[in-house]
C-alpha cells in the first residue's frame, strides 16, 4: 500500500478508536454544560481554585466544594481545628480517649469506614431532644462523606465520639478527646475538645427548620436599619442562665426601645419565629446553659448584633471582631440603653457594622458550604493524630462482622433505644 494512503487510513482508524473510547465522557460533559442553572453552578464551583472565587449567591449551599476551593473560600474558618491539632501534637489519640464518659447523658460514637457511616454506641436516645440532635449530627456527617466522594476526595477511616448535650463532661480528664458543640474557654480541661458545627446547622424543628431555609427566610426581611423596627429584641427562657438573663429582663422592662420577654412555650404570644427577629434593628445574644445556638440564627439577619463577653465558644466564634462585625455590651447589661441610644443617633456607623456582619457570617462563614468544608477538614485533621479504628468484630460464635450498625439501619429501624441493643434480642 502506498505510504501516504497508509498514513491516512491509520489516522482514520485511530480517530475511530478515540471516539469509541471517550465519546460517552464528551457527551456527558456537554450534557452538564446544557443542564439547568443549578447544575451550571455546580460545574462552575468545581473549577480550580486559581480561576474560581466564592460567590455567595451561587455557592453558599454547595456541599461539594473541593479542598482547594474550601481553603480559598474560607481561609479563616479552621482556627479551632488548628488549635486542636496543636494541642494533640505528639500525642496519639487512643480508643480509650473517646469513651462516652459517665455524666454525658447524650452522645454517639461513630465509625467511618470505606466511606460508610456506622454507629458504634449511643446514649440518650430515650430523650427526644437528644435523639433529634444525634440524627442531625449524623446527617451532617453523612453529607460530608457524600460531598467528599463527589469531589473525588474520599475521607479516611476514623472513629470518634460526639457529645450532643449543651455541656460536655470530662471529669477532670485532660485525655478525653471528645467532639462537642461548645467548650468553656477558661477551662483548660476543655482544651482537649474538638469543636463541631452544632445541630442547628442541619435543622432543629420545630424551633428552626433546615438551615438553608432559615437563611432564605431571613433574607426576606433584609432592609436598611433605618427601616427596621427601632428596638432591641430578645426571647429566651430565663432559667437556663438566670445570672445573665434576669438582669436583661430587668434592664429592658417597660422600655420603649426594647421588645424583650421571657419565653413560655405554652404561651404562643411570647414566642417569635427565628426569621421574625430580622425585622428588628437590634438583636441581642445571651449564653444559655453553655453557648446559645440562637446566635447562629441571629447572624442570618442583617440587623446589628449585640452581645456580651462569652464563657463558651463555638467553632466560628473566633471570627467576631468588636465594632467591626458586632457590638459588645456588658454582661450585666448596664450599658445596653446607652448603646442603643448611641447607634440610633449614628445609624450610618451601625449600618456599616451590620453589613460587615452579614458579609462575614451569613454570606460566607456560616453558609452550608462553609459548614461542609469545616466537617471534612476536621475529619482529615483528626485522622492525622488519632488511632486507626478497628473495623471488624468477632462474635462469641466465631462469626466475623463489621462493628456497630450502619447509619441506614439506625435511621430506619430503631433509634429510640440506645445501641448496642442486639444483646437484648436473645
Amino acid at each position: 500500500m502506498n505510504p501516504v494512503v497508509w498514513k491516512i487510513v491509520s489516522g482514520v482508524l485511530l480517530l475511530c478508536v478515540l471516539v469509541q473510547q471517550y465519546g460517552a465522557q464528551t457527551s456527558f460533559v456537554r450534557l452538564r454544560a446544557a443542564a439547568p442553572s443549578k447544575q451550571e453552578s455546580h460545574k462552575e464551583a468545581h473549577r480550580t481554585a486559581t480561576s474560581w472565587t466564592f460567590d455567595p449567591a451561587r455557592d453558599r449551599d454547595n456541599h461539594g466544594l473541593t479542598t482547594k476551593q474550601c481553603d480559598a473560600a474560607f481561609p479563616e474558618l479552621y482556627h479551632q481545628i488548628e488549635f486542636s491539632l496543636d494541642h494533640w501534637k505528639g500525642t496519639k489519640i487512643k480508643s480509650d480517649n473517646i469513651k462516652l464518659l459517665g455524666g454525658n447523658d447524650g452522645g454517639v460514637r461513630f465509625l467511618i469506614h470505606d466511606q460508610q457511616l456506622r454507629i458504634i454506641e449511643t446514649r440518650g436516645l430515650h430523650r427526644e431532644d437528644f435523639r433529634h440532635r444525634i440524627i442531625a449530627v449524623a446527617q451532617q456527617i453523612l453529607r460530608a462523606i457524600t460531598a467528599a466522594e463527589a469531589a473525588n476526595e474520599p475521607l479516611p477511616d476514623i472513629e470518634f465520639t460526639v457529645i450532643v448535650d449543651d455541656k460536655p463532661y470530662l471529669h477532670k480528664d485532660p485525655s478525653a478527646a471528645l467532639w462537642s458543640f461548645a467548650k468553656q474557654q477558661a477551662n483548660k480541661i476543655h482544651d482537649s475538645i474538638w469543636l463541631i458545627p452544632d445541630f442547628h446547622f442541619f435543622g432543629a424543628p420545630p424551633e428552626a427548620e433546615n438551615f438553608h431555609l432559615m437563611q432564605t427566610r431571613a433574607r426576606q426581611h433584609d432592609a436598611p436599619l433605618e427601616d427596621k423596627i427601632p428596638k432591641v429584641v430578645w426571647r429566651g427562657v430565663e432559667w437556663t442562665n438566670q445570672n445573665l438573663r434576669k438582669p436583661l429582663l430587668e434592664v429592658t422592662a417597660g422600655k420603649p426601645w426594647a421588645d424583650v420577654e421571657a419565653m413560655k412555650w405554652k404561651d404562643p404570644n411570647s414566642v417569635i419565629s427565628m426569621d421574625e427577629f430580622c425585622k428588628y434593628r437590634y438583636v441581642v445574644n445571651t449564653e444559655g446553659r453553655s453557648w446559645s445556638a440562637r446566635l447562629t440564627h441571629l447572624l442570618n439577619c442583617d440587623s446589628l448584633v449585640l452581645g456580651h463577653d462569652v464563657e463558651w465558644v463555638a467553632h466560628y466564634y473566633h471570627l467576631f471582631d468588636t465594632l467591626n462585625n458586632c457590638v459588645r455590651v456588658e454582661r450585666d447589661w448596664s450599658d445596653l440603653e446607652s448603646t442603643i441610644a448611641y447607634y440610633d443617633e449614628n445609624l450610618d456607623e451601625a449600618q456599616k457594622i451590620a453589613n460587615r456582619t452579614k458579609e462575614m457570617f451569613r454570606d460566607r462563614y456560616t453558609t452550608p458550604a462553609a459548614t461542609a468544608c469545616y466537617w471534612r477538614k476536621l475529619m482529615r485533621a483528626w485522622s492525622t493524630v488519632a488511632f486507626e479504628p478497628k473495623v471488624i468484630d468477632e462474635t462469641k460464635k466465631g462469626t466475623i462482622r463489621l462493628r456497630g450498625i450502619s447509619f441506614e439501619e439506625f435511621i430506619v429501624h430503631d433509634n429510640t433505644r440506645d445501641y448496642p441493643y442486639r444483646a437484648k434480642a436473645g
